[in-house]
């Protein structure tokens, strides 16, 4: 019986759960996207080929481990895929929860028509269940659908970014759609589940109500979870600053998601003074538009918070994953210039490749060079106490290496690297717990395994590598080489860096070598690392924003839906069309601009905190904000929500308009 009560409910109110039925089909969709790349990433053979040099090591507990330098790393861009899951879990739980209690919350005098009539509470949680079932069912076959089709186009992109170290091929569609169907129909019941017990304490009387949205806008369940995650997003955000960069990270990121759910939850509590304060304006500006905009989301509280919550929601999201990312490179970029005291970078005059020794040796033959530091990156493997892992490590003169960058000796003394010493940098000796004096573990891939004693304990930001292996190290297969050279001048050539490197390219070769002076060689890496950084932006949040800016309209439409009656009001004491369209045009436009402003602010929040956990050599870490693609969203989100509601009044307008000719008639 409820289950076709629930059929029919959601054929009548067809405009009411078309909201919902998108908002989660394209959930599906980009639940099942995110879940199919990366099924590709994990379906790449992480050891292609089986000649590669390996080496095996004992970790603390005696067991073997073996680990082959041919391994692919694919953690960079599973990592990227993973935030960008996140991203769009949170984004699709949110707005399925806010679309799924915003419209029990228009449908108010309708439960309370079916008490009237006798329908118990049970049987009013199960139908509003029935309804979640019969939208999230062909909701989430719709949502598979757009997936299968669209998950092939998203690998493919994804490889044309250089995300990953190998083309990735579409795998097996089958559990990804599984995956991402029935995390669909979870979050679907449990969003209604919510709003069920919500529609089961409905009372009769709601019946005889004529506004639907203005009496207990603020249960006890919504307040105590928007209380709790207050709590919570405040004790994390404040924990971020003292906790490191690595705990940083999620604290910031987490903390700044659940203010914003704390903000969108609190909304019916502190949205409509706000809105008030902003429409006095618009009240002399437009005395009758302006008013009825004013009044309308002042006393419908819970469409006013409905409003605000996608917006709020894609901003917060989007605005503090982008900030904390590019801070967190800005921060890099700055102490890798502050703790640089080379005059001059010099490397392979074609992109990529390396130093050859006999540059670097003619570099310190220069009567006019005081320092060369070239450390030859490699790759090792490294025994802990319970496992081994690979690590980057150089082979390096941290000597050379504190003269052309500054260097502060955390530990142990700085001197040349005698065999069996390493030097390690200061975050692998917090991660790790070692210190001088201690021994490492190691192993060249292609050898064995090395036992060395740590010599010193160097903080260098990113000039030090993890570990530190002397210069006449060997064994090593292929034999590591620098990529670059730091060249540190001395008082003369400084006086002239430009002269310097002109002189040095000329010596050693154009064809051979670029030699730059350090600003311009920073410039053009930043830009470099600008255009990998604007890359994993877009892949987490292009496909977020594009589904958030879908829901904003999906509510928009959910609300008009249910606004034919005050309209016709408005139209029957005279209020004119053009008065009907600027009213909902300011009331877009408000709940817009104060939704922005809130996620600024709890962005704001969040991202201070993490800036206070980033250090800079000799300051503070710059904030980095990413503005043209937040204004871009903030614009698209104003775009959407003015398109939108001006179509939807223009829709009730001619039905208004219709129904009184006809009435004439």
């Amino acid at each position: 019986m409820m289950w076709r009560i629930s059929v029919q409910s959601v054929r009548h109110y067809w405009a009411l759960f078309a909201g919902t039925f998108v908002a989660l089909a394209l959930g599906v969709a980009l639940i099942g996207v995110s879940a199919s790349a990366l099924a590709a990433t994990w379906a790449v053979d992480a050891t292609p080929d089986g000649s590669t040099p390996s080496v095996t090591l004992k970790d603390g507990t005696g067991a073997a481990r073996t680990l082959s330098s041919g391994d692919l790393d694919m953690g960079g861009v599973q990592s990227v895929l993973a935030m960008a899951g996140v991203v769009s879990a949170f984004v699709t739980v949110f707005v399925i929860a806010g679309t799924c209690a915003f419209g029990i919350a228009l449908r108010r005098r309708d439960m309370g028509l079916l008490r009237l009539v006798g329908a118990g509470g049970g049987q009013v949680r199960r139908m509003v269940l029935g309804e979640s079932l019969a939208v999230a069912v062909p909701a989430a076959v719709a949502g598979c659908a757009v997936a299968a089709v669209t998950a092939p186009l998203a690998v493919e992109a994804l490889n044309g970014t250089g995300l990953s170290p190998v083309d990735l091929r579409p795998g097996p569609l089958l559990w990804p759609l599984v995956f991402a169907a029935g995390s669909g129909l979870v979050i679907a019941v449990l969003g209604m589940l919510a709003a069920s017990k919500r529609a089961a304490r409905v009372r009769p009387t709601e019946a005889l109500r004529e506004a639907d949205l203005d009496s207990r806008t603020m249960t006890a369940g919504r307040a105590v979870t928007g209380v709790l995650a207050l709590l919570g997003g405040a004790v994390m955000v404040a924990l971020a600053p003292g906790s490191g960069t690595e705990a940083a990270t999620p604290l910031a990121l987490f903390g700044t998601m659940a203010l914003a759910v704390a903000a969108t939850l609190l909304g019916p509590l502190y949205l409509p003074p706000l809105l008030r304060v902003m429409a006095l304006p618009l009240r002399w500006a437009d005395p009758v538009a302006g008013r009825l905009a004013a009044e309308s989301v002042r006393t419908s509280r819970r469409r006013t918070a409905s409003l605000v919550g996608p917006v709020l929601a894609i901003l917060a999201i989007v605005g503090v994953f982008t900030t904390v990312l590019s801070t967190t490179g800005g921060a890099t970029s700055a102490d890798d210039r502050a703790r640089t005291t080379a005059q001059l970078v010099v490397e392979p005059a074609g992109d990529g490749g390396s130093l050859d020794q006999e540059a670097v040796d003619r570099l310190r033959e220069d009567p006019r060079v005081a320092a060369v530091s070239a450390p030859a990156p490699l790759e090792i493997a490294v025994a802990g106490p319970h496992s081994a892992w690979k690590e980057q490590a150089a082979l390096a003169d941290p000597v050379a290496l504190s003269r052309t960058h500054r260097i502060t000796v955390v530990d142990g003394s700085l001197k040349p690297l005698e065999p069996g010493t390493v030097a390690i940098s200061r975050e692998f000796a917090e991660w790790y717990g070692h210190r001088a004096g201690s021994t490492v573990t190691y192993g060249l891939f292609g050898g064995e395994p090395v036992r060395a004693k740590v010599a010193a304990v160097l903080d260098g930001g990113s000039a030090v590598p993890s570990v530190v292996l002397p210069p006449d190290t060997r064994g090593a297969s292929p034999a590591p080489a620098p990529e670059r050279a730091a060249v540190l001048l001395d008082e003369r050539g400084a006086a002239s860096a430009g002269a310097a490197a002109a002189r040095l390219t000329e010596r050693l070769g154009a064809d051979r070598v670029r030699v730059l002076p350090t600003e311009t060689w920073f410039g053009r890496s930043a830009t470099d690392q600008d255009r990998l950084n604007n890359l994993v932006l877009a892949v987490l949040t292009v496909p977020a924003s594009l589904y958030a800016l879908i829901a904003v309209a999906s509510t928009l439409v959910m609300s008009y839906s249910r606004r034919g009656r005050e309209i016709t009001g408005m139209r029957m004491i005279g209020v004119s069309a053009g008065q009907v369209r600027r009213m909902a045009l300011w009331e877009t436009l408000a709940t817009t601009t104060l939704g922005t402003l809130i996620a600024a602010a709890v962005v704001a929040w969040g991202v201070r905190a993490y800036q206070g956990s980033l250090s800079v050599f000799g300051g503070g870490a710059p904030l980095s904000v990413p503005w043209g693609m937040l204004g871009t969203l903030v614009a698209a989100c104003v775009l959407v929500g003015v398109v939108v509601s001006l179509a939807a009044t223009g829709r009730l307008l001619r039905r208004v308009s219709t129904a009184s000719t006809a009435t004439r008639q």
